[in-house]
């Protein structure tokens, strides 16, 4: 398992995130596989070209921006692109997804969350 990067509050140094930025990439393009029907190579393609991966994960906001949203509503957006939901493609998880995640988190020794909050 991977040892995720801890991001510490610029005001509050009792502040911290942990961002196992790996899992968030792994199950980003796993939800993508699985939900938006793309290939393996077509949705490493789409996740490492974007700029919510690509971008700075070096404060404490870029990563908490992050973490707003589900990892399959970045995934969706990753895929569709901006406002996803209003070419029909549905913006709740689908049935099922908590479990078939947890399960994939396991199968694939990915953490348990991708964004761990610590308050010191």
């Amino acid at each position: 398992m991977s040892i995720g990067i801890i991001i510490t509050h610029e005001d509050n140094p009792n502040k911290k995130l942990i961002f196992n930025f790996y899992s968030w990439v792994e199950v980003l393009k796993a939800i993508i596989i699985k939900y938006a029907n793309k290939s393996e190579s077509e949705a490493e393609y789409l996740v490492l070209n974007h700029s919510a991966v690509c971008s700075s994960i070096d404060d404490y906001m870029s990563v908490g921006l992050r973490s707003h949203d589900l990892e399959y509503n970045w995934a969706m957006f990753i895929a569709y692109g901006h406002e996803y939901w209003l070419k029909g493609i549905p913006s709740q998880e689908p049935e099922g997804f908590e479990e078939w995640e947890e399960q994939y988190r396991k199968k694939h020794n990915l953490k348990e969350f991708s964004f761990e909050y610590i308050h010191e």
